[in-house]
């Protein structure tokens, strides 16, 4: 297949025409339908050169023949022998097999063409654990390894030294040559050869408390991102990571040379997971299950693997458990939380306890104690860079797996608090929002107050030593031996009846 395609000089008026005959006023309208650049179809539509793909889907889009428009762009041997091709050198370090890649078809072409076509030097895909990130970036570099005289990739799962790393970088586009971890000298090879450099796991060497920042002793890597991303050059560089840098953050944009994905779960991908392992259901099942895990391929192998090994493989029996099962994707969800500041964690706690779309103004006015609305939106937009919550408009809400491991969480601090008679996220957390609407305080008592009471019931075993407990907080709070807030109070309230109804 050839690389690249151009629309023939006689056919170029032809597909104009086209563009207005589907509905596209202009060419933004095209490019914003599509998620191709705008340079991606000027080029088109003036007979400049496009990936062979983004050609075809274009076409198709106008409801055109490719074959009958195109033409091939053939580049004419430099037949000098003193500008001989260079040979081609690759690295691929630990990237992953994907020999049976599935789906992704529009985020491969949208990355392709911004790599090949709007020349990005600097792409970031971004997205939860287990989404996919690693697969879509090492598919689509094999697919495109050949327009780069040099490929390397690079893991930074074990978090390497920035110095290890440019060691190695600069090694090998220098063909062994040099080896100083100088930024200026690699900016030098970027310039001279046209490489394509791959770091996977960007956000191993970032500071999660922190969004956007480093850890102690990695904070270079932000200077060599952000070296590539501004420096002229004819390379690229491509980052995955659950986390935006802020110099992705800083330097993006839809017209820029550097861009970002945010790659979400594959309904297609997720479905075709299920339908290569051994279970028992409908289709219609079969996408139920994967909506509930947000169709992140990982979460749902994870999931269809226990139901395997839980429900002899019978996705019925599961789905009617009416229940999320987070315990063996807890680790993959502690890797994406781990290390969130405390204000942090209590905003994820009170999304979780609000179980629907959320607004700032509505966290801002819950917040105990005060907290302003600057602060809590570099919150959200920390949460937003990490793929921990989900957008729509000015909403804001977890994940349905997310939230699920938010809330056994805050049962477990609960539990703890109340036992330990130190009430601290009791006293700042309502656990049933009263002016919430009917069927939210039910989710809510059903969700977090009644597993709360069913936990310390099994705590002390008998329900007298429970009962004695809660008198004797009640007499701690009336002697101001122990303080409850407002928010306190009303969750001693109302769980009182729930610990002497397990009698």
């Amino acid at each position: 297949m050839p690389r690249s395609l151009r629309v023939r000089h006689d056919r170029i008026d032809k597909v104009k025409i086209a563009v207005a005959i589907n509905g596209y006023p202009n060419q933004r309208a095209l490019a914003h339908d599509t998620g191709f650049a705008l340079a991606t179809i000027s080029n088109f539509l003036t007979g400049k050169p496009v990936g062979h793909a983004t050609f075809e889907e274009l076409c198709r889009r106008l409801n055109m023949d490719w074959k009958e428009i195109s033409t091939l762009n053939i580049k004419p041997k430099n037949i000098s022998i003193n500008t001989q091709e260079a040979v081609k050198k690759q690295d691929w370090g630990t990237a992953i097999d994907v020999s049976s890649f599935y789906g992704r078809f529009q985020e491969l072409l949208q990355i392709e063409s911004w790599i090949l076509q709007d020349n990005c030097r600097l792409v970031a895909v971004l997205g939860m654990g287990g989404v996919g990130k690693t697969a879509l970036v090492t598919q689509l570099a094999q697919k495109i390894q050949d327009e780069f005289d040099y490929v390397i990739w690079r893991s930074l799962r074990t978090s390497p030294s920035f110095d290890s790393i440019m060691t190695d970088l600069v090694s090998f586009v220098s063909n062994h040559q040099e080896t100083k971890p100088d930024i200026n000298r690699l900016i030098q090879y970027l310039r001279t050869n046209r490489c394509l450099l791959i770091l996977d796991n960007l956000e191993t060497v970032l500071d999660v408390g922190h969004a956007g920042n480093y850890s102690l002793d990695y904070e270079k890597y932000g200077e060599l991102i952000r070296v590539i991303g501004e420096a002229a050059h004819s390379s690229c560089l491509i980052l995955t990571s659950r986390n935006k840098s802020a110099e992705v953050a800083l330097l993006e944009g839809t017209e820029l040379p550097v861009r970002s994905l945010n790659l979400f779960g594959s309904p297609e991908l997720a479905f075709s997971l299920l339908r290569s392992k051994q279970l028992v259901g409908s289709d219609k099942q079969k996408r139920e299950l994967c909506a509930r895990y947000s169709n992140n391929p990982l979460k749902v192998k994870i999931v269809a693997n226990t139901i395997i090994d839980l429900f002899n493989g019978n996705i019925c029996k599961f789905l009617k458990q009416n229940t999320l099962l987070v315990t063996n994707i807890s680790r993959l969800l502690e890797q994406q939380l781990n290390r969130i500041s405390k204000i942090e964690q209590e905003i994820m706690y009170w999304l979780a306890i609000n179980r629907e779309l959320t607004t700032i103004t509505d966290l801002a006015r819950d917040f105990v104690p005060a907290i302003s609305q600057s602060q809590l939106l570099q919150v959200i937009e920390s949460f937003i860079w990490r793929s921990l919550i989900e957008k729509n408009a000015n909403y804001y809400t977890q994940r349905p797996t997310v939230m699920e491991y938010i809330t056994e969480q805050l049962h477990h601090k609960i539990v703890i608090e109340l036992v330990n008679k130190n009430f601290s996220l009791f006293n700042r957390l309502a656990l049933i929002v009263t002016t919430a609407k009917d069927d939210i305080r039910a989710t809510q008592m059903q969700l977090i107050m009644q597993p709360i009471a069913d936990k310390l019931y099994h705590h002390f075993l008998l329900i007298s030593a429970l009962e004695q407990h809660i008198l004797d907080i009640l007499a701690e709070v009336q002697q101001l031996k122990n303080c409850l807030s407002s928010y306190g109070s009303t969750n001693y309230q109302l769980e009182s009846p729930l610990l002497s109804s397990e009698n």
